[in-house]
């Protein structure tokens, strides 16, 4: 599997948020299993205003920090270890990694302070599809 990660503002792709599709920069529409591949990394936490600003930016695309407890990667990184060792990992977040195993995943972060969380997202996928 080949994670890549970029900013959201490489986005190949515009969105119609009322219809839930999505285009390429020459408004032909793009199948809906290209966009199975793309997940944003955003903030999710308790300032509304920040997370509203987040969530404009993440382009309808399912933000994968949502599967992952804490505040920052650090406390993620201590909380994903501790579910991992009494094997209480999200399900969602398991089903993802088994899904896209053999395939690339996009990783777009919303600010520069997503990039550290969606590097530790990728190398904790990268760790788990060594060992699982």
């Amino acid at each position: 599997m080949t994670i890549h990660i970029k900013p959201i503002s490489e986005f190949p792709y515009d969105v119609n948020r009322r219809q839930g599709t999505y285009f390429d920069r020459n408004g032909n529409k793009i199948d809906e299993k290209v966009m199975e591949h793309h997940y944003c990394v955003a903030y999710e936490g308790k300032d509304i205003a920040l997370w509203t600003w987040s969530n404009k930016k993440s382009k309808e695309l399912t933000n994968i920090a949502r599967f992952l407890d804490g505040n920052n990667p650090e406390e993620k990184r201590q909380i994903i270890w501790q579910k991992v060792q009494d094997k209480s990992l999200n399900k969602h977040f398991i089903r993802m990694m088994e899904k896209f195993r053999d395939q690339e995943i996009y990783l777009w972060y919303i600010s520069k302070h997503d990039l550290a969380t969606a590097e530790f997202i990728k190398r904790f996928i990268d760790w788990y599809h060594k060992n699982h």
